[in-house]
């Protein structure tokens, strides 16, 4: 079988992706090297689909907090050395500047403003991921982060009025800020319906199927090598997160992705739990209420592609979550859970055509906001497919800003859009077929 779009990659962007396609009236395959979707890092995160907190990685207070907290393994940002990590760091550091931040934040909380309002509109259509719009609730403890942070977004809450809100915290909170819009749900919940809202209108997912390489003629790759045989496409779609810079590299880009392991902790729920997610400023961990469960998720490990579990990461977040929620610290975990997040340097996903490729489209490094800006990355990458103009700047995430100066004159020698899928760079015919 022939397909008008094959999205490599069964996670939160690329079930999301095929839902759109396939309802814009694309033929669509998916497929998932794992045994289900959302096998990879969209299984598990604190569920947060509002904007509030959606910033670049790469900040001042970043690198500050990055280099302090170097040497403890289970601090909030952790980077295990090795030497692969340094061009990484290196682009992060740069990335760090005031003025690109600025530019950054911007492109961020426009996309995550608008994926915010199509998760709304997924719930009322009857999407089953247990979307709750109840406000979300940071903590502090420290005195001078608070006044800090209550300069930005957010309600500002005295001790008193935190305590009004969630009486389950225990003593010693300087203040806290309260986002009455944000929302939550279930991430694996999501991923899942997503998947079977696709099947219904005909997209076929393909668990347990690996994409080896590519037949490339050309600007077009013409076919997928798969574990499962050899699939003829007109356009793909790479969704593969952290594993997405392997396929890249055959297609001549090199994508500077590293792996940002999270991990979440579930507790059981017992009646006077919390009715909102709940932000722990200081050690980065939130607490999210799940109907039978409380999920106690957070951390940043910059590992690479190492899948172990890093005990002393994980009973990091319990002590955190604890000792903001001492109710909490009688219950033992139920799941633990880890995934590596895709990262890219300056904090942006990429999102866009491959240059020198016609047909392959690029959605991955979303870092730890896959399952916030899912609904508007299908949008983007829809639009690119369709060629049609997209809703939201492409530029600042287009899939070769990181290349060197010598690989930009290269493409231009050999007649390649330097910055393709960026607004008024070539766009192909459309392949999607109208119904």
């Amino acid at each position: 079988m022939s397909f008008d779009v094959a999205i490599v990659g069964g996670g939160v962007i690329g079930a999301m992706t095929a839902l759109e396609l396939a309802e814009q009236g694309a033929s669509v395959v998916v497929l998932e090297r794992g045994a289900e979707l959302a096998w990879g890092c969209s299984a598990g995160n604190a569920g947060i689909v509002g904007a509030s907190h959606v910033l670049p990685l790469a900040t001042p207070a970043a690198v500050r907090d990055g280099l302090r907290w170097m040497l403890r393994p289970d601090s909030p940002f952790f980077v295990r050395p090795r030497l692969g990590v340094v061009p990484w760091l290196t682009r992060f550091v740069a990335a760090a500047t005031p003025a690109q931040v600025e530019r950054s934040t911007q492109t961020l909380q426009a996309m995550a403003t608008r994926s915010a309002a199509r998760h709304a509109e997924l719930a009322r259509a009857g999407l089953d991921a247990g979307y709750r719009q109840g406000g979300l609730l940071d903590v502090f403890r420290s005195r001078p982060a608070f006044d800090a942070a209550r300069a930005g977004a957010g309600e500002a809450l005295t001790p008193r009025e935190v305590a009004a809100l969630a009486p389950q915290l225990g003593p010693g909170i300087a203040g806290g800020l309260y986002h009455r819009e944000e929302a939550h749900c279930d991430p694996l919940r999501f991923v899942l319906a997503l998947g079977a809202w696709a099947a219904a209108l005909g997209v076929s997912i393909r668990t347990r199927t690996e994409v080896l390489g590519v037949r490339r003629e050309g600007r077009r790759v013409l076919a997928l090598q798969t574990t499962q045989g050899e699939l003829a496409v007109d356009e793909v779609v790479v969704a593969a997160g952290v594993w997405t810079g392997r396929l890249a590299r055959e297609l001549d880009l090199a994508l500077p992705l590293e792996g940002g392991k999270g991990y979440h902790v579930d507790v059981e729920a017992q009646p006077g739990d919390p009715s909102l997610p709940i932000w722990l400023h200081e050690h980065r961990v939130v607490v999210t209420p799940y109907g039978s469960r409380v999920r106690l998720a957070g951390t940043m490990e910059l590992t690479g592609t190492d899948q172990r579990i890093d005990q002393r990461r994980v009973d990091a977040i319990v002590q955190a979550a604890t000792r903001a929620l001492p109710a909490l610290a009688t219950r033992p975990p139920v799941h633990v859970w880890r995934g590596l997040r895709p990262c890219t340097p300056d904090g942006l996903p990429v999102i866009g055509r491959v240059p020198g490729v016609d047909n392959v489209t690029l959605a991955t490094g979303h870092g730890m906001w896959g399952l916030q800006l899912a609904p508007v990355t299908a949008e983007l990458v829809a639009a690119i497919i369709r060629a049609q103009p997209p809703e939201l700047p492409l530029a600042p995430l287009r899939a070769d800003r990181f290349d060197p100066p010598w690989r930009a004159v290269t493409a231009r020698e050999r007649g390649t859009p330097a910055s393709a899928g960026a607004p008024g760079a070539p766009a192909p015919p459309p392949a999607a077929r109208t119904r």
